[in-house]
């Protein structure tokens, strides 16, 4: 069969339809091309299911994109995808993806209520969606908009800024504000780079490298091996890291903060870190009676009895690490960075370690990726002056003023701030490619959604934050978009890859980049015109980039190149742009935390909740391998691959309870309750209850993801920004596994 665009765009349908021949068709969508027909092409691009865009190619027949792979050589990639990345298509040609601009006609709102959606046109919608922010900000002031999406891309961003925004969050608070946070004030800066393959000790703390199918990082990690190198993984359960780690270290949740800082006591009290790095590079000197006077309370002994690990292994770790290097100890995101209340100490802790091992910007450590420089829309077009961003902040984020300097998150306040610290202030809310599931508690986000007057979401598939919505928009995905994506895992030069589009938008849709535009003519004119008077065109605006960062003469000439590399020798730094005062050192006592109420040393501080007589089990949640949080589960084959989740525990706290395998039982905490099959495994502990993220989708208009599975944010409860205060989490962590559980078969 030759299955043509046309018949592939008849068989999906129209709006949110989901037809049984819809899905048939998948047999054919994914049937190898044959080489020998002349209609067969291949398109290069890179993945964009996560931020190391790995190099990818596609086979295209007949219009029809019938599947991806790895790009040779791609520095990424290595010529390979992970399975999300390698299942794309199913992103692309979901029966289920929105096709249409919508509109609600039911005015009750919740997840078992049907919107009654209707089709409408791109103009209805950005009028009605125009007149409904300059409405609120008339009525309300710019306080009363939420905006619910990343500071990306440029484009939207600027839209963002001229219309003065205060409320914008995002998920980062429960993956990596903290090391944001914290590496702005040690080292200089988040950076995701690390030099695995050149590491002779590698120390992860609750890290599951080897399962979070980052291609660039497993690599890295393998060769690390091959080289030498040891792998010691600290974490409560048996993963796929600790069977290929040298060394498993089981630990108790959320005590990782003492096992590190004990590790900082035996390395300064031994003398010995890298003597000429902190000497040279770090305020060591400067501070070192506080320091030294500070951590020489955290013994082995003393972490022993909170997390289980024995003293005699802390203190070895703890030598190995400092002698046996190059050492790196990376913080990655939704780890410990995120899980904990005690996260904001632990970063910093981290942080420490690698400070000590002196491989900042070093070879086998952490360094800062070296970048091409590409110019935003605001190099390119200088915008007037944007209006002051006034007003308060619904998440509370400005009583954390280390966060608030680096303008993420906070997804984990955001429902106790609409629902109890300022009701009803947010009147108009646009969602762009988030769902309520990312959020702990979502039964509390739907609440705080039921109270905003009117509602946008711009997304690729009917989430169940789509079926809250007013207006719902369709929005192109990452094989329809064309973009210049600077490297910044494995960036020991300058490397930037062509995003090209491998298929033309299907349907309505559009990218979020056209509505900043189309959204800026009819609320912020002056902001989206050019200096000739013309309104900004993407295209021409992605050729000016591409030019002005030496990539090509245009963009059409950069993706003829594919990618673009600067070779040249990695030179490590001799100065660390972090804060003023710092005098460009790294710094391991920071003495700007004092004048903002925090700590300027990491200091115990246990985590949120502990089990207890009425939930006397630690839950845990986990992202698995083959999904992307929560947005993939209606991805064909991975839900083929694992359609829900169980509660997973060892067969001990089974036989305890009288629970069997595939039985259903009754998870409670002091949030919420989910019901779930029983999976038993020996790889958690007896005290653990571990969930898997990503499943209880409640939208109806999911046909595959639909009512699978139980949310585990239900047993999450929703912090308030006076929890994280009270508790010293200066940088945010969001708490997602401080919870602790029953159990009870049903």
């Amino acid at each position: 069969m030759a299955l043509t665009r046309r018949d592939w765009l008849k068989t999906t349908g129209a709006g949110l339809a989901s037809a049984p021949a819809a899905l048939a068709g998948f047999e054919d969508y994914f049937q190898p091309a044959a080489s020998a027909s002349p209609a067969v092409t291949k398109a290069v691009s890179c993945c964009g299911i996560c931020s190391p865009a790995c190099g990818l190619q596609a086979t295209i027949q007949d219009g029809v994109v019938r599947f991806v792979e790895g790009l040779p050589g791609d520095a990424h990639g290595f010529g390979r995808l992970c399975g999300k990345g390698a299942a794309s298509v199913n992103y692309l040609y979901d029966p289920d993806r929105l096709k249409y601009p919508m509109k609600r006609t039911n005015p009750r709102k919740g997840f078992d209520q049907d919107p009654g959606w209707v089709r409408i046109s791109w103009t209805e919608a950005l009028d009605e969606i125009a007149f409904r922010m300059k409405q609120t900000i008339d009525n309300y002031g710019r306080e009363a908009l939420l905006f619910v999406t990343l500071p990306s891309p440029d484009l939207w961003l600027r839209f963002m800024n001229a219309m003065g925004v205060v409320n914008r969050v995002d998920h980062r608070d429960e993956c990596f504000l903290t090391d944001m946070v914290i590496q702005r004030y040690t080292t200089g800066g988040k950076t995701w780079c690390n030099d695995f393959e050149n590491s002779k000790y590698i120390l992860l703390f609750g890290w599951d490298i080897v399962a979070k199918a980052k291609i660039v990082y497993a690599n890295g990690i393998v060769e690390a091996r091959k080289n030498g190198g040891k792998v010691v993984h600290f974490s409560p359960n048996y993963t796929a890291t600790s069977r290929f780690a040298n060394e498993w270290i089981p630990i108790r949740p959320g005590t990782d903060l003492a096992v590190a800082l004990a590790m900082i006591q035996v390395i300064i009290s031994e003398n010995l870190y890298n003597k000429d790095f902190v000497d040279r590079y770090t305020n060591f000197g400067r501070y070192e009676t506080e320091i030294r006077a500070h951590f020489a309370q955290y013994t082995p002994e003393w972490a022993e009895q909170i997390s289980g690990v024995k003293a005699a292994d802390i203190r070895r770790i703890a030598r190995e690490f400092a002698t046996q290097g190059p050492a790196i100890a990376p913080a990655h995101k939704k780890t410990l960075c995120a899980n904990y209340m005690n996260g904001s100490q632990l970063v910093h802790a981290i942080s420490i370690l690698n400070i000590l091992a002196g491989t900042i910007d070093r070879p086998g450590g952490r360094y800062f990726p070296r970048t091409h420089s590409i110019p935003g829309v605001d190099a390119v077009y200088p915008p007037p002056a944007y209006p002051a961003r006034t007003g308060r902040r619904v998440d509370g984020r400005d009583r954390l003023p280390l966060v608030n300097e680096v303008d993420a998150g906070m997804f984990s306040t955001l429902a106790d701030g609409m629902l109890n610290k300022y009701p009803g202030m947010i009147k108009f809310a646009f969602w762009n490619a988030y769902t309520i599931l990312a959020f702990p508690n979502p039964r509390t986000m739907e609440e705080a959604m039921k109270t905003v007057d009117f509602t946008v979401v711009m997304d690729f598939i009917p989430t169940d934050t789509v079926s809250m919505a007013d207006i719902v928009l369709p929005s192109t995905m990452y094989l329809e978009v064309n973009d210049a994506v600077a490297r910044d895992y494995n960036a020991k030069y300058p490397q930037t890859v062509a995003r090209a589009a491998i298929s033309p938008p299907a349907f309505e849709t559009r990218s979020i980049g056209w509505v900043a535009i189309e959204l800026g003519k009819r609320l912020c004119p002056d902001y989206f015109k050019t200096p000739d008077g013309s309104w900004i065109n993407p295209a021409t605006l992605l050729d000016e980039k591409v030019k002005r960062a030496g990539l090509g003469e245009n963009f059409a000439d950069f993706r003829a190149k594919g990618i673009v590399e600067t070779k040249q020798p990695f030179t490590p730094r001799t100065s660390f742009v972090t804060v003023s005062g710092a005098d460009g050192k790294c710094q391991i006592y920071v003495p700007q935390f004092i004048a903002r109420g925090v700590d300027p040393l990491p200091k115990w501080v246990p985590k949120r909740e502990m089990p207890n007589e009425h939930y006397p089990y630690y839950f845990m949640t986990f992202i698995p391998a083959i999904h992307k949080r929560n947005t993939t589960q209606n991805m064909a084959i991975l839900n083929e691959i694992m359609p829900t989740n169980h509660a997973i525990i060892n067969p001990a706290l089974a036989k305890k309870h009288g629970i069997s395998q595939g039985q259903k039982v009754l998870v409670r905490s002091r949030a919420g309750q989910i019901e779930l099959p029983a999976h038993l495994s020996e790889t958690v502990p007896p005290d653990v209850v571990m969930v898997a993220h990503g499943f209880g989708h409640a939208s109806r208009a999911l046909s595959l993801a639909g009512g699978k599975g139980a949310r585990d944010g239900d047993l999450i409860a929703n912090p308030s920004i006076d929890d994280f205060i009270k508790a010293g989490n200066y940088a945010g962590s969001s708490c997602i596994m401080d919870a602790v559980c029953s159990i009870e078969p049903l």
